[in-house]
């Protein structure tokens, strides 16, 4: 559960959420609640964590997107082969069975004992 935290940038989102209450609450005891909430959320003043995290995220995307490519580009590209059921088969044996089960005598049932 942890690894897919981690994998989907869960660990980013909580430190961005701590950066953010942090700053709501350094910007409200100086400027007032409303104006702390705009400046906190207006881009234009980020704090040293929320600039960390976004050369990291953007880090973390670049180094994803090269390993990515890479790793296509060395893969060939396979033909696409596609199989067909042995038609011809699957009708000799379906017109066989038809075939066999009605061509066949009835069965006769073994006769019965006189005695018993």
């Amino acid at each position: 559960m942890v690894a897919v935290f981690q994998l989907i940038g869960g660990h980013w989102a909580i430190l961005q959420t701590t950066a953010w209450v942090g700053m709501v609450v350094e910007y409200s005891a100086t400027f007032g609640v409303q104006a702390g909430l705009t400046k906190t959320f207006d881009g234009q003043h980020p704090c040293e964590l929320c600039r960390s995290i976004a050369h990291h995220t953007g880090a973390e995307k670049k180094q994803a997107a090269s390993i990515e490519f890479g790793k296509y580009s060395s893969i060939a590209q396979a033909s696409a082969t596609i199989l067909y059921p042995p038609m011809r088969f699957w009708y000799q044996q379906l017109s066989e069975c038809l075939v066999s089960g009605v061509s066949r005598p009835p069965l006769i049932p073994p006769p019965r004992d006189p005695i018993g």
